[in-house]
């Protein structure tokens, strides 16, 4: 599959965070805690409205878990990866571009997030952000992300897991060709790459869109069975140390199976929800060629 986009530098997108939608914040941190992640309280302020959530700071991203709300529908509630966002280097740039492809993108909003650092200091980031409508990408909440901060990153916290690294995004659907066209025109990449027979990737430089055909999610080791599809059925991380990140989700309440090739499979427990992939080498994911 080739189309025919015109690749700009200034529009190139990669990952800014995962996000979950839970119910209980202490009990997701509790967890999380025990599971050698290092978290992080931030609170994200829009027109006079305070969301809280927990993060897990990461290379290439971030995971939050938010507090639910009113504006969350039930499938997303059930799904509990609620949806990601994506960084750009333009915001108006690529809504524009969003535009012309036939999306819809809402207005742009100016944004700040507080993060309460070790010690009690607080770090703001201010950035603009705009989301799509619902019916344009069915998968879950997706918003495009510009930081306006000049002094915008968080320190790298290590992880006692030693988790290091959002790597992958992985979406279900029942319309695999479908799905990665639209993934193709959202991303602004012309050329994903086909995995297994009906499944595709996209790279979005170091990390990967994953669009997995529902009847081949077994391939991935992961159930799709349960999920609504279209959905975002889990995400991939890069660890230091494979062992170690087993022995602290083995002692938790973790659904933990080991992969050939040199992956670990991990199911949250259900007040988080979701599916892990997790390696030390992006060789050793089971879409990569190194997996056999």
């Amino acid at each position: 599959m080739n189309l025919s986009l015109q690749s700009n530098e200034d529009d190139r997108v990669a990952f800014a965070h995962v996000a979950h939608t839970i119910s209980d914040l202490t009990q997701v941190r509790d967890f999380l805690e025990n599971a050698g992640f290092h978290i992080l309280e931030a609170t994200k302020k829009l027109n006079g409205t305070d969301t809280y959530s927990h993060q897990i700071p990461l290379n290439g991203g971030y995971i939050s878990f938010e507090a639910t709300n009113n504006s969350y529908d039930e499938k997303l509630v059930f799904a509990n990866i609620s949806g990601f966002g994506l960084k750009t280097p333009d915001i108006e740039g690529t809504q524009g571009r969003l535009t012309l492809h036939g999306f819809h993108p809402l207005a742009i909003d100016s944004q700040q997030i507080q993060f309460l650092l070790p010690g009690g200091n607080l770090k703001k980031i201010e950035y603009q952000a705009f989301a799509l409508k619902k019916d344009n990408i069915r998968e879950g909440n997706v918003e495009f992300i510009e930081i306006a901060t000049s002094n915008n990153s968080l320190s790298n916290f290590p992880h006692k897991n030693l988790i290091n690294r959002l790597h992958a995004i992985i979406l279900c659907t029942d319309n695999p060709e479908e799905t990665i066209a639209r993934y193709c025109w959202l991303t602004n990449q012309s050329s994903p790459k086909r995995i297994f027979d009906e499944s595709w990737q996209i790279q979005l430089g170091q990390q990967s869109i994953v669009v997995c055909a529902q009847k081949e999610s077994n391939r991935l080791a992961l159930d799709a069975g349960s999920f609504n599809t279209p959905s975002i059925l889990g995400y991939a991380l890069l660890t230091n140390n494979l062992t170690k990140t087993n022995d602290f989700f083995s002692d938790n309440q973790t659904l933990i199976k080991s992969l050939k090739g040199g992956s670990i499979f991990a199911k949250f427990p259900d007040f988080i929800g979701g599916n892990l992939i997790i390696a030390e080498n992006i060789l050793h994911f089971p879409w990569n060629e190194g997996f056999d």
